[in-house]
C-alpha cells in the first residue's frame, strides 16, 4: 500500500508542472520573435494531450490507493469479528 501512496503522490506532484509549462510558454510569447497561431496551437494539443495523459495516469493510482484501502479496512473489520 505504501508504494501505491508513494505513486499517487508522485503523480500528484507531476500534474502541478503545468503551472511550469504554462510559465515557459508565457516567457516565450513576450520574446522578441513571436510563435506564429500554428506553433502555438501545436504547443497547446500537446500540453493538453500530455496533461490529459498524466491525470488520466494519477486518478488510475487514486482509484487503486481505494481499493486498496477498503480492502485492508474490510479485512480489519473481518477480524474484528473474528
Amino acid at each position: 500500500m505504501e508504494d501505491k501512496i508513494f505513486d499517487l503522490e508522485q503523480s500528484i506532484m507531476q500534474c502541478w508542472n503545468v503551472c511550469d509549462d504554462i510559465d515557459v510558454l508565457s516567457q516565450t510569447i513576450d520574446r522578441s520573435e513571436p510563435l506564429t497561431q500554428d506553433e502555438m496551437a501545436n504547443i497547446l494539443l500537446g500540453m493538453k494531450l500530455l496533461y490529459h495523459m498524466k491525470f488520466e495516469k494519477c486518478f488510475g493510482e487514486f482509484e487503486d490507493v481505494c481499493k486498496e484501502y477498503w480492502k485492508n479496512k474490510k479485512l480489519s473489520e473481518q477480524d474484528k469479528i473474528a
